[in-house]
């Protein structure tokens, strides 16, 4: 399979110089009742959003960045993967944490 690298949004295309990039590291707790969660470059202390590493801290949940709609987003495992696929959209039943790098400008 085939893979193209091309260089997102308006982020440089240096590597190694962060020039006047700037990054932040967040905390995000979704309460017991969540759904997709906006997550903005202006709410991040950013001008534009590079790339966003997130990790959630409770076990059991993978958090994953929206670019487009600019939204964070939790999964947890299907163990059915024949009805909904590996992983799937997190209602909220519980408080989850996620710990966030976010590099932009």
């Amino acid at each position: 399979m085939a893979m193209v690298l091309s260089v997102p949004g308006n982020a440089s295309d240096v590597a190694g110089v962060p020039g006047n990039n700037k990054y932040v590291i967040k905390v995000a707790t979704f309460s017991s009742t969540y759904a997709d969660a906006a997550l903005t470059a202006t709410q991040l202390g950013l001008e534009s959003v590079h790339i966003v590493i997130a990790q959630s801290e409770s076990v059991g949940y993978v958090a994953q960045y929206d670019y487009t709609n600019e939204e964070l987003h939790l999964y947890y495992a299907d163990y059915d993967a024949s009805a909904d696929g590996a992983l799937v959209k997190a209602s909220g039943t519980t408080a989850v944490t996620v710990r966030i790098l976010a590099f932009g400008r």
